[in-house]
């Protein structure tokens, strides 16, 4: 789909069918999501598909009551984490690139980027994170629309380690963002931009 129309035909629906999205069909969409940028190439991001009934029930009391609908009718349920173990994670990069990458590229992951990192304080780190987060989550919506179906983002829940045990997670990962797609006949409602007078500054 040409981006302008993508953007343009992207809102939030929050009912859906209840027809199961193929996990082939998550997988690709979590595939292009991931091609967002992120700070230092840390992708801290890390997805899990809720397929089981039984994750989904305990997911849903842990959801603010006005979001259960779109969880309980949904397609498909995914969990957004954050890794907090970024040396870790760098270090999985780059043996993930392997011969890849060149000497310069292995110096930042496995020692500059690391070094950098540990200077954070907890509450910059958590920012930092939310950030690279949201980037993946944009991505993530658009792929969802750009394969022909519907979602929603949702910030209602009960961001605690209650999310990790219930998902079986390591608690290194932090829960971001809930995401709900599937199929609608509801297409969502286009909610006012404010023009670009009030947005946009050049000095």
């Amino acid at each position: 789909m040409e981006f302008q129309k993508l953007t343009k035909s992207r809102h939030a629906v929050k009912k859906f069918d209840g027809k199961k999205v193929p996990t082939v069909d998550v997988r690709q969409i979590i595939d292009t999501a991931a091609l967002a940028p992120s700070g230092i190439n840390i992708q801290s991001w890390h997805f899990v598909i809720v397929e089981s009934d039984e994750a989904r029930r305990k997911l849903l009391l842990e959801v603010n009551p006005s979001n259960r609908e779109q969880v309980e009718t949904a397609g498909a349920v995914v969990m957004l984490f954050a890794d907090t173990n970024w040396s870790s994670r760098l270090h999985l990069i780059a043996e993930r690139m392997g011969d890849e990458a060149s000497d310069i590229e292995r110096e930042r992951l496995l020692e500059r980027y690391p070094a950098y990192v540990s200077t954070f304080s907890k509450e910059y780190m958590l920012e930092y994170m939310a950030i690279n987060s949201g980037l993946v989550t944009m991505n993530l919506m658009y792929a969802i629309k750009d394969m022909g179906y519907e979602g929603n983002i949702l910030l209602g829940f009960n961001r605690s380690k209650k999310i990790n045990e219930i998902l079986d997670i390591n608690p290194r990962y932090i829960p971001e963002l809930l995401i709900t797609l599937g199929s609608s006949d509801e297409k969502g409602q286009a909610s006012y931009r404010l023009p670009q007078q009030d947005i946009l500054e050049i000095r």
